[in-house]
């Protein structure tokens, strides 16, 4: 497609005005006309000198995949045939809903030479994209016509859940990868090794046999058993749907939080399986372990949504039921925010608590704390406020209630990390031997 530039416009009005001016004398109509022929010849010349779409070569690179709310740079990479330089506008098309800054950029040509661009994205959600197509506008030498085209650079991005909190997690929630000892008591059952006895050891941990084989007291490394099974339990549905103050929402912090703890199991040496569920079975991973299970967690989690739905906790709990035998620990990321569901998960919680250790991680709804701590102003915002606190009291006897069943909670406040959540029960239920 050929256009005039803003020059050429420029250049149009000046000769309308000396047109206007002319009116007075119409012996000047000829060289007003032929100044406007020139003009015009001027342009089509231009135009014909434009750079042409097959003169210049476009490549795009990017990493795949992105993080959700990580920056990330995006690299164009420009080889230019034509013989003179060239100035160019580009607008590339980032998808949508990520946040771009310097996606529409200018550069000059130089002859047969090459320019490496780049700008930078956030993406807002996790999930799959696509970037469109390059879109070049090339003016000709004298500026007065531009030749615009597209190139065809499409191409999908996944996005998976932002990993960076992930390194800044303390490593000693990860058991077995640091082992941790409080106050001289095993932090597990399962045998490590032996170490020379040092001051404040407890005196059960003495071997006795090899201390007298060795002449000197020598005691026993315990850390967390291995070879376990985590179950993950991610609902999808209304519970986790409401947004957070950023963009994200309540079930982008428990993606995080459930690959924070694959992690660290996979590290300790136990198997992770997941269940992702609203009103149906959405995504299933049957336990793996070692770092190659973190591919196919991350695969099934970085796709899903939360959608309005009534999540059916019955069909997640009896699919592990069915798959799981031996004793396992099973955690669920949830919110309980009415009467009737709190009464469904306590009644299924007492049946599953006889085979499986059961961790509920919480995380709370901070538009519902708001309302409740604020000051009404109006007669809504006093039954706002009513509502509100009323709910989170019912939160509060439903949880009471599941610890009552033998369910351990994490109830994760407004503002809380359930990442950090999740790997400090974890590593409370490695540490505690009942599984």
């Amino acid at each position: 497609m050929l256009l005039p530039t803003p020059r050429a416009a420029s250049l149009a009005a000046a000769g309308l005005l000396v047109a206007l001016l002319a009116l007075p004398w119409p012996r000047l109509g000829g060289a007003v006309l032929a100044l406007d022929l020139l003009l015009l010849a001027a342009v089509a010349a231009d135009a014909l000198r434009a750079p042409r779409p097959g003169s210049l070569a476009a490549r795009r690179g990017f990493a795949d995949p992105m993080s959700a709310f990580a920056p990330a740079a995006v690299g164009l990479e420009l080889a230019w045939r034509g013989s003179r330089a060239a100035f160019v506008r580009l607008a590339d098309a980032p998808p949508s809903s990520f946040e771009s800054q310097g996606h529409r950029m200018e550069v000059l040509l130089p002859p047969r030479g090459e320019v490496a661009l780049g700008y930078r994205v956030v993406p807002r959600s996790r999930g799959d994209f696509r970037f469109g197509d390059l879109h070049v506008r090339a003016a000709g030498p004298w500026g007065l016509a531009a030749r615009q085209w597209r190139t065809e650079l499409a191409a999908a991005v996944r996005v998976y859940p932002d990993l960076r909190g992930l390194a800044r997690l303390d490593a000693s929630l990860a058991p077995g990868s640091a082992p941790s000892r409080r106050g001289g008591i095993p932090d597990g059952r399962e045998f490590e090794g032996l170490r020379p006895h040092l001051p404040g050891d407890d005196v059960r941990r003495v071997d006795w046999k090899a201390t007298a084989r060795r002449g000197a007291p020598v005691v026993r490394e315990m850390g967390p058993e291995r070879s376990q099974t985590v179950w993950l339990l991610l609902d999808c549905g209304r519970p986790l749907a409401g947004r957070l103050p950023g963009g994200r929402t309540r079930l982008d912090g428990a993606v995080d939080a459930c690959l924070a703890l694959s992690r660290a199991a996979t590290r300790g040496g136990d198997r992770v399986g997941l269940v992702a569920f609203g009103s149906e079975v959405r995504a299933l991973v049957p336990p793996g372990r070692g770092s190659g299970q973190l591919g196919p967690l991350a695969a099934a989690l970085y796709g899903l949504d939360a959608r309005p739905e009534e999540p059916c906790l019955s069909h997640a709990l009896d699919l592990v039921q069915a798959r799981q035998g031996r004793r396992a620990l099973v955690v669920l990321f949830t919110d309980l925010t009415d009467p009737e569901s709190g009464a469904a998960l306590v009644a299924r919680a007492t049946l599953l608590c006889r085979r499986h250790l059961v961790l509920l991680v919480a995380p709370a709804d901070p538009a519902l704390s708001s309302a409740a701590a604020s000051r009404p102003s109006s007669v809504e915002d006093a039954f706002a406020r009513v509502a509100a606190a009323r709910i989170l009291a019912e939160r509060e006897a439903a949880l009471a209630r599941l610890r009552g069943t033998g369910v351990r909670v994490a109830d994760v406040a407004a503002g809380q990390s359930a990442s950090a959540a999740a790997l400090t029960g974890y590593a409370s239920a490695k540490a505690s031997g009942r599984l």
